[in-house]
């Protein structure tokens, strides 16, 4: 696309042209509407236990956004690794081609390509991606990703609004639980599925008050994960993530979260 997406922020031709005078703007910027639907939104979130570093790509055109001084990208996101960080990249709607290589700068299999999948991105709509599975170095191969719509809630400057998703590889069914209230955040979250938006309408005080949640097998009701301590921003929307390989020592059970909707 001629016109970036992205608000790209160039300090040193700002202040050199500061320092005479003059503003030079040499960029054709465009600024995207919430939910445009001359677009669709995108995160993704590499979640490939084993993955190596990779760069995404949607049909065949370099779509995350790492950049690199020699001209060959030599960082990339590895496992765990989210793109964009905050807010979302855009695509044009429709059938589209998402591939995975292996950074350029990688001493094994540099270059390769290890994921290809058609998704398909609906106008005006917002998705994180997930891969998903276990990465092999004998097929060398990311087997699958998980698509998620991301439906806005009614955010609330006095709530916070959470979602659960499972990609703990061999999970049981998963329920998490708000310790302070007993209330169940999700249900029975399979492995491969979200749980929708649930509010917390009284998260405690200050901006980012810690709330702490618990993990329990839905079938049995053991805790797998006693407690983890979360520091949410009222107003805002996260979505929290397991993930790791069920009884494996180099991917254990952990959790994660990120800012979804602010």
């Amino acid at each position: 696309m001629k016109k970036l997406t992205y608000i790209l922020l160039a300090f040193a031709s700002f202040f050199a042209a500061c320092e005479k005078g003059t503003l030079v703007e040499t960029t054709d910027y465009e600024k995207v509407a919430v939910g445009d639907p001359k677009y669709s939104y995108i995160k993704i979130l590499n979640l490939t236990p084993s993955s190596p570093v990779l760069n995404f790509f949607m049909d065949g055109a370099k779509f995350s956004a790492n950049q690199s001084t020699t001209g060959l990208p030599s960082t990339g996101y590895a496992y765990n690794g989210l793109f964009p960080d905050l807010g979302y990249a855009v695509t044009t709607p429709g059938s589209k081609v998402l591939s995975a290589n292996i950074i350029p700068t990688a001493t094994a299999d540099a270059n390769l390509e290890v994921l290809k999948q058609t998704i398909n991105a609906s106008a005006g709509k917002y998705y994180t991606i997930f891969t998903t599975g276990v990465y092999s170095t004998t097929t060398k191969n990311i087997p699958s990703v998980f698509v998620l719509e991301d439906v806005k809630p009614a955010l609330d400057t006095s709530k916070v609004f959470v979602r659960i998703v499972n990609l703990y590889n061999g999970s049981p069914n998963l329920d998490v639980v708000r310790i302070s209230t007993g209330v169940k955040l999700a249900s029975n979250v399979a492995y491969g599925t979200a749980s929708p938006f649930t509010e917390i309408p009284n998260p405690g005080s200050g901006i980012a008050p810690s709330n702490v949640f618990r993990v329990d097998n839905a079938a049995t009701g053991v805790a797998i994960i006693p407690t983890t301590t979360y520091a949410l921003s009222k107003g805002r929307a996260y979505t929290i993530y397991y993930r790791g390989i069920l009884g494996n020592t180099s991917f254990p059970l952990a959790a994660g979260f990120y800012t979804t909707f602010y």
